[in-house]
């Protein structure tokens, strides 16, 4: 092989070894004034979060994280742009927590099969069969707030903590359709 090849071979392998090195999915993007701090926190999430649904990888679009120092809630996820924003600072815990239930209802949106498992859901968290998935009276009773919770359960194996209770039931149906 000659002194070009080596070099070139070499070139290539910098090249290579750089991208898997990165931290970041590239699937998940964040707007430019994100913190590098809760940069790692998200990227951690993210994996956490895709590594548990690894069955549903294939149907989760990209998504971009954004922070906000002032939000009148913990987090929001907007569908049509498909972008997490997260109130800082908070722990690491709390962010991680709050992360994963906003990357859920990206995967609501993003994966058409998440549709098909709604009435199992529903039947496991002993909701009627006829709620709206997206609306109740009450924020806690909201399906779509229940499911996430049950993601972050699934996830990370405690809840994020905002009242929103997941029945061990639900737990274990979002459980075999992320590993599905």
């Amino acid at each position: 092989m000659s002194g070009r090849s080596i070099a070139g071979l070499l070139v290539a392998i910098a090249l290579v070894s750089c991208s898997a090195s990165s931290s970041s999915d590239p699937r998940l993007s964040f707007s430019d004034d994100v913190p590098a701090d809760f940069r790692e926190v998200a990227t951690d999430a993210w994996t956490r979060f895709t590594t548990m649904f690894e069955a549903r990888r294939d149907c989760l679009a990209p998504v971009n994280v954004e922070a906000a120092w002032e939000l009148g809630d913990r987090a929001r996820y907007e569908p049509r742009t498909r972008v997490v924003i997260v109130r800082i600072p908070g722990t690491a815990p709390n962010l991680t927590a709050t992360l994963v239930h906003e990357f859920a209802h990206h995967l609501e949106f993003t994966c058409e099969d998440q549709r098909l498992l709604r009435p199992r859901f529903l039947e496991a968290a002993e909701l009627p069969q006829g709620s709206a998935w997206f609306r109740s009276a009450r924020y806690e009773a909201v399906p779509s707030e229940r499911f996430a919770e049950a993601v972050v359960t699934v996830v990370l194996g405690r809840s994020s903590r905002i009242g929103v209770p997941v029945a061990p039931d639900a737990v274990d149906v979002v459980r075999d359709w992320a590993g599905a």
